[in-house]
C-alpha cells in the first residue's frame, strides 16, 4: 500500500463482502452451515446428508448447491470444498478440527468457519520470512495461543474485482504474516493489497458469519 492510499475500514470491507456474496435465505443458511459441519468431520458432504441436516428435500438442496459458486465436487457428486474450507491440502493454510486435518483457501478463511464448526487449530506460513504462524480460534471468534501476537494479514482492497472465481481473484491476495513489517514488504509489491490486523480480520469474520450464515442463531 502506498503512503497516499486511503485507509480501508472494516465497515468498507464488510460492505464490499456483503455486496459480493449477497444474502442467503434461512433455508440456504441452514444448508451452508450443514455443509460446513459435514466437511469438518473430514469426509465429503453428500447431498442427502446435507439436505437432512438442513431440513430440506434432496431436490431442493441439490438445486441450491448447484447454483452456488465456489463449491467443489468429487467424482461421486459430493462436496469436497466449500466457501473457504477444503478436504484437500491447500498449502500453506492448514486447519485441524477435533483431530481432523483440513485446509483453508486463504489466511482469512479459518476465522468464519470456526464460528460454525467450533475450535480450530490453524497453521500457516509467512511468505516473506518463511516462519510458521499458529493460533487457535473457535465458536466465539476469539484468537488464542497465537505464536505471533503481532501477526497481520494482507487483504484485497474493495475497489479491486471480487468475483465467483474467488480463489484467483481474492484468496491469492490474502496471506498471513508474522508482523506488519513482513506484510508491508509483500503488499508493496502487490498493488491493490493492504495490511489488516488479525483483530480486525476476526471482527470482519464475525460480521460476515452473522449476516451471511446466521451464526448468531445457528
Amino acid at each position: 500500500m502506498t503512503a497516499d492510499a486511503p485507509t480501508v475500514t472494516v465497515d468498507a470491507l464488510d460492505a464490499a463482502i456483503a455486496a459480493a456474496t449477497g444474502q442467503l435465505s434461512q433455508d440456504e443458511q441452514r444448508l451452508a452451515v450443514a455443509v460446513y459441519r459435514l466437511l469438518a468431520s473430514g469426509a465429503p458432504a453428500s447431498i442427502p446428508a446435507a439436505a437432512a441436516a438442513a431440513g430440506l428435500t434432496e431436490a431442493a438442496a441439490a438445486r441450491v448447491l448447484r447454483t452456488w459458486p465456489a463449491v467443489f465436487w468429487d467424482v461421486h457428486d459430493q462436496v469436497v470444498g466449500f466457501w473457504g474450507l477444503a478436504l484437500a491440502e491447500m498449502p500453506p493454510h492448514r486447519i485441524r478440527h477435533a483431530g481432523t486435518n483440513l485446509s483453508a483457501w486463504c489466511a482469512w478463511d479459518p476465522l468464519f468457519p470456526a464460528l460454525v464448526i467450533g475450535d480450530l487449530q490453524v497453521a500457516t506460513t509467512d511468505p516473506v520470512t518463511g516462519q510458521a504462524i499458529t493460533y487457535h480460534t473457535g465458536h466465539d471468534g476469539a484468537i488464542t495461543a497465537a505464536s505471533h501476537p503481532d501477526a497481520v494479514l494482507s487483504f484485497l482492497r474493495p475497489d479491486q474485482p471480487w468475483d465467483d472465481d474467488v480463489i484467483t481473484t481474492f484468496c491469492h491476495h490474502v496471506l498471513h504474516f508474522t508482523g506488519p513489517a513482513a506484510a508491508e514488504a509483500w503488499t508493496a509489491g502487490h498493488p491493490g493489497t493492504f495490511v489488516l490486523s488479525l483483530a480486525d480480520a476476526a471482527g470482519l469474520a464475525r460480521r460476515h458469519a452473522a449476516r451471511f450464515l446466521g451464526t448468531e442463531t445457528a
